[in-house]
């Protein structure tokens, strides 16, 4: 009896004090499974974001509204924050009421910017002749982080002009017809001379999908060749990478990673293009299979991917680029 009880102790310690295999292997899995990339934002951040820029720009507060934006923000890809600042200035000092709604908005979180479409609405009341004017389209905003807030780096607005934009170009009219929209965002010569029951022409955009394709297709192909001049060639000089990078630091990315590979092979997929006025954003899938040249390793990169084109001396040139990667290699 006293040697069956003393086999029982010496089982019991040797479970008690030797650790299950089983707990081990995922204990030392977990431990080596990378964690997901932290994304910039929550959506619940965005919204509250956009609740307060709202706010602001209803109560015509010059400060706080522009005080979403960074240093850096462009609108338009054209007015930079001193430019911006006479604008709104300009169009809260004339207005007795203002008023602007935001509605389908879609929001998309990366991990170094967040990207928001949205249609908007601006109802104004003008101080002087209490003419009532409006303005509806389609708006476009991105989202950087800086010293832990939440800021604007760019906004552009699709086949609609800023009311900023628009108070400054039209001449103010003895008399207007209920409804009018203001869509044109130059009133030239020809226009000016036009009879007054002419429809208004719709501006036209920036470049047409074809032009685009083609433009993608030739960028792949000097990836591919790891041709870096010639790949470089599509970005603008005031280009950015990731919210960070300029065409240097660009150019010294792409170099060190074509030189280090022995193949490369550039894909993309699910590309969807979105034609403004006076820009092209582009949304593809991406994935990139690398062989390197010193090992002979294989690695394939992939994940969402942003470019935003503008024109530039008639060709278009890349302005931004912000990618996701999934997984690194």
């Amino acid at each position: 009896m006293k040697a069956i009880l003393l086999t029982i102790s010496v089982i019991l310690l040797l479970l008690v004090g030797t650790p299950i295999h089983s707990q081990m292997v995922v204990q030392n899995r977990a431990a080596s499974t990378p964690s997901p990339p932290s994304l910039l934002a929550t959506e619940q951040e965005v919204r509250g974001f956009f609740d307060k820029y709202v706010e602001r720009y209803n109560q015509r507060d010059i400060d706080g509204f522009l005080s979403f934006f960074s240093l850096k923000a462009m609108q338009n890809q054209q007015d930079g924050l001193p430019e911006m600042r006479k604008l709104y200035a300009n169009v809260f000092n004339q207005s007795q009421e203002l008023k602007i709604s935001i509605e389908d908005m879609k929001i998309e979180i990366y991990q170094n910017a967040v990207a928001v479409k949205a249609r908007y609405a601006v109802n104004q009341v003008l101080k002087e002749t209490g003419q009532k004017r409006f303005w509806k389209g389609n708006i476009h905003w991105v989202l950087v982080k800086e010293e832990g807030r939440l800021k604007i780096t760019s906004i552009n607005f699709r086949h609609s002009v800023p009311p900023t934009l628009a108070l400054e170009r039209e001449p103010k009219p003895k008399e207007e017809t209920a409804g009018k929209a203001l869509v044109k965002p130059e009133i030239s010569v020809e226009r000016k001379k036009a009879p007054p029951q002419a429809p208004p022409q719709v501006p036209g955009s920036l470049a047409d999908e074809k032009e685009v394709k083609r433009f993608f297709s030739d960028y792949i192909d000097r990836y591919n060749r790891k041709d870096i001049d010639g790949f470089l060639s599509f970005f603008s000089s005031k280009a950015v990478q990731n919210q960070k990078d300029g065409l240097k630091g660009i150019r010294e990315v792409y170099a060190k990673y074509f030189d280090e590979s022995q193949e490369l092979r550039y894909h993309t997929e699910e590309m969807k293009t979105e034609v403004y006025q006076n820009a092209v954003e582009v949304k593809a899938r991406f994935r990139v299979d690398q062989k390197l040249k010193v090992s002979g390793e294989d690695k394939v990169w992939k994940g969402n991917i942003r470019w935003v084109l503008v024109m530039e001396e008639g060709r278009l040139k890349i302005s931004s680029l912000d990618y996701q990667n999934e997984k690194s290699p």
